[in-house]
């Protein structure tokens, strides 16, 4: 049975997941009792209205709002409401921030508002949401696993029980969501090349194409029919998906990074580096068309070609000679990617944004209760 990688506090750290899993869903029935208990009589949850992102310093009648509902969440302490942004304020702001995987900048702008504007009965949606996947998941879990829980965008890679490595991830947009798979890691592709995905290409570089006579794309080459063609002498008007291929060179420039890690999934869907590491800057990292970019791909890679005897210079090196190489896992690594929004993190439960629409509405769990 494994834990959630979100439910391990940066910086990642070894530690038995059985002992952690306990520890969070312990956790989480506390809080889902609690909330039950007092939301028959309780007093809806203060509400903060949109506007200017809040900021230290402003004097305004959301920021009053805005410190009671941060008295609600337990981050001030009762009669501590004020209509002042002052460093209080902007202290239990940051906290609430870096809790739930926010920017802790301290200011109050539309991720934060979502945040702070969850209601109790949608809190209980996503514990319930969260308990019932868990208790599935936990039913078949490997000691040895590689898992992504796509509300948190993070990985964690378990070895026989222990946590041995955890970072930040990008994952699909809503628009073009990561399956919940479960999966194997095969191969690790040192320097992989990127060749276009189909539904990328059909609704972006084609219609890229069409517009500029160019993919967008650094060191592409663009394939008609076969055969390789200057983009920009091609009428590209009527032209179907299907006859097009294009691929990126490998480098630094190239938007897989230096690794890729295949799965066998027939969706095109695997996990890889970036060459674009500021995105995971970001509050929100569901922007990937749903393939699983890594913060420290090097370190996965590392760990799971260390038992096929490529040490971590070793694997430098390839990397800097350029070429492209496959490397098969001495074994193929489980990989299981779960919707798990309800997280602990700092002993608090944390509900993380319902990035994909998952989570039933409270009225439904109300109607079937």
């Amino acid at each position: 049975m494994v834990a959630l990688a979100a439910a391990m506090p940066a910086p990642a750290r070894a530690g038995g997941f059985d002992q952690e899993m306990a520890r969070w869903v312990a956790a989480l029935e506390t809080r889902l009792v609690t909330l039950e208990e007092g939301m028959p009589d309780a007093a809806p949850a203060t509400r903060i209205a949109r506007g200017p992102v809040l900021k230290p310093g402003m004097i305004d009648s959301r920021v009053f709002d805005l410190t009671r509902r941060l008295v609600e969440l337990g981050y001030l302490e009762p009669g501590s409401e004020r209509d002042v942004f002052d460093e209080l304020v902007k202290v239990s702001v940051e906290t609430f921030q870096a809790e739930r995987g926010l920017n802790p900048d301290g200011k109050v702008g539309g991720a934060t508002l979502a945040a702070l504007n969850l209601t109790p009965a949608e809190e209980v949606a996503s514990i319930r949401e969260t308990l019932s996947r868990i208790a599935e998941f936990s039913a078949s879990a490997p000691a040895t696993v590689v898992l992504v829980n796509l509300p948190a965008q993070d990985l964690t890679l378990v070895r026989d029980g222990e946590t041995v490595l955890t970072m930040d991830t990008v994952v699909g947009s809503p628009s073009r969501p990561t399956p919940l798979l479960t999966d194997t890691i095969t191969h690790v592709v040192v320097n992989p090349t990127w060749t276009v995905p189909p539904t990328v290409l059909k609704q972006d570089k084609l219609p890229s194409l069409r517009r500029t006579g160019s993919p967008g794309i650094d060191h592409a080459t663009v394939w008609l029919d076969g055969e390789p063609v200057d983009p920009a002498a091609v009428d590209w008007t009527g032209v179907s998906s299907w006859r097009v291929r294009i691929v990126q060179s490998a480098g630094d420039h190239s938007a897989l990074g230096r690794f890729r890690f295949n799965l066998t999934n027939g969706d095109h869907i695997y996990l890889h580096g970036t060459n674009a590491p500021r995105v995971f800057n970001r509050d929100r990292r569901a922007v990937s068309s749903g393939c699983v970019r890594l913060a420290d791909p090097e370190g996965l890679a590392d760990d799971l070609l260390r038992s096929a005897g490529f040490t971590p210079e070793r694997i430098t090196s390839l990397v800097n000679a350029g070429e492209t190489r496959w490397l098969r896992l001495a074994e193929p690594m489980p990989v299981r990617f779960v919707y798990w929004p309800a997280v602990l993190r700092n002993d608090r439960v944390v509900v993380l944004p319902d990035i994909y629409g998952i989570v039933p509405p409270p009225e439904q769990i109300a109607a079937t209760n």
